[in-house]
């Protein structure tokens, strides 16, 4: 039987704006998916509690931009977790209702 992977992922902005001036942190367009079969070549450990940083930029139209993994718990994923990020569209975070490009760290826990 093949085990589907689920991931809580929260987004978590470096730097926020503490001030109610119509500022919105940037939300995914569609949730960030991956699943067993995406890391089925990868799988040799227990993968189960492991975590992984990711931090990007999310420009003014949404577009993720330069991911780097920041912390793994094993390398054989990062490719596959960058992939996976770049394909991410999101709505871009607002500053006094205005587009801004902000940066973002996705912690990625494996369930």
């Amino acid at each position: 039987m093949r085990r589907l992977i689920c991931f809580m992922l929260v987004g978590v902005l470096t730097a926020q704006n503490p001030h109610n001036d119509g500022s919105q942190l940037p939300q995914p367009k569609i949730p960030f998916e991956l699943t067993y079969y995406d890391i089925k070549e990868q799988i040799h450990d227990e993968y189960e509690g492991g975590k992984v940083l990711v931090e990007f930029w999310i420009d003014e139209e949404g577009k993720v931009l330069n991911p780097v993994i920041i912390d793994t718990f094993n390398v054989n994923f990062n490719s596959i977790i960058i992939d996976k990020v770049k394909q991410q569209k999101y709505y871009p975070a607002l500053q006094n209702g205005k587009p801004v490009k902000v940066k973002y760290s996705l912690p990625i826990v494996f369930k």
